[in-house]
């Protein structure tokens, strides 16, 4: 596999990640880093110690723009107190949170060579590597089940490119495998999220180079259709109470109603957005945005866009965050 650029992404053993755009942005406009122009003057800026406001704990990787490797993977609060490094069992960078809060998913190099997943305790602790019922697929399993009894996969057969496709996965230890979507010659299917009722599956079918439509598929088995053909580039998550779907399309935060119309955006003129995931509650996003066009780092707003803060600045990339519950 390859590298691609989204403003720039890393494809390791078929697993694609955004980072940080080393393009500046067009618009030349200059922001202060801690409210956005698109923000009410309700903003503010990151608070210097815990927010009640903002619950949770974020998983976010640091990346390398220069060599396109991951550097460290940390957790913090969402006001970016408590922050910790957290070994990672691979070279890949990120994860998913349980929906409980009490596991990560991520990927690992399997004793064979292949990718797998490795399920993580928050202190970094490797809880179980799963054991796949195939010797031959790579299996990528990060998107947790609204249970937790599943996870689906970014699966690819580096023999066989009819296998590749997007499975599912038991999460206890890796059996029942599952295939939900058969990915066309040359293209690649990439995990979104599972709807919170856990009838639909919401993923991102492309090449390793474009933007392209966001796509659904029954979990129980059946055909594939195109929600939006809004060229994005994150595979989309589902908001918790299901209405709202998050995305991220030429650098701007896009909301979409679960028939793919769009009903929101956040837009920051001189920054690049891309990577949004949801709080737990709803009630807030957390993304990656590149002010300098040298590095992204992480902030979060309400899903209008106000609200805005900071949660690092640092000279390294902050991508692939994630918000977990406490």
């Amino acid at each position: 596999m390859g590298v691609r650029r989204v403003c720039s992404a890393v494809c390791v053993g078929g697993l694609l990640v955004l980072a940080g755009c080393a393009q500046a942005a067009e618009d030349d406009a200059q922001l202060d880093g801690t409210q956005s122009p698109a923000a009410t003057a309700g903003g503010n800026a990151a608070p210097e110690s815990g927010d009640p406001t903002l619950t949770g704990r974020l998983l976010f990787s640091r990346f390398d723009e220069d060599s396109h490797m991951f550097l460290t993977t940390h957790i913090s609060r969402p006001d970016g107190s408590e922050e910790r490094e957290i070994a990672m069992p691979s070279t890949e960078g990120g994860g998913r949170w349980s929906r409980s809060g009490d596991y990560i998913a991520v990927p690992t190099s399997l004793t064979d060579g292949r990718i797998g997943t490795a399920i993580m305790t928050p202190d970094g602790t490797i809880a179980r590597v799963l054991d796949f019922p195939d010797d031959s697929l790579n299996l990528a399993c990060t998107v947790w089940s609204p249970d937790d009894q599943r996870l689906a996969c970014e699966g690819w057969d580096e023999v066989d490119a009819s296998r590749n496709g997007i499975y599912t996965i038991s999460s206890s230890d890796g059996s029942e495998l599952v295939r939900l979507t058969e990915t066309p010659a040359d293209l690649a299917d990439f995990v979104g999220d599972y709807s919170p009722d856990g009838t639909m599956f919401l993923f991102k079918r492309t090449t390793e180079e474009d933007p392209a439509p966001l796509m659904v598929v029954p979990v129980a088995g059946g055909a594939e259709t195109l929600l939006s053909d809004l060229q994005v580039e994150d595979p989309g998550r589902y908001s918790p109470d299901g209405t709202t779907i998050l995305t991220s399309a030429g650098g701007r935060i896009v909301l979409l109603d679960t028939a793919g119309v769009e009903v929101g955006e956040i837009v920051e003129p001189g920054s690049y957005l891309f990577g949004p995931v949801w709080s737990p509650d709803g009630e807030h996003v957390g993304y990656s945005g590149d002010e300098a066009g040298a590095h992204a780092d992480i902030f979060t707003a309400t899903p209008d866009g106000t609200d805005r803060r900071q949660v690092t600045s640092t000279p390294d990339n902050e991508i692939r965050v994630e918000w977990g519950r406490n």
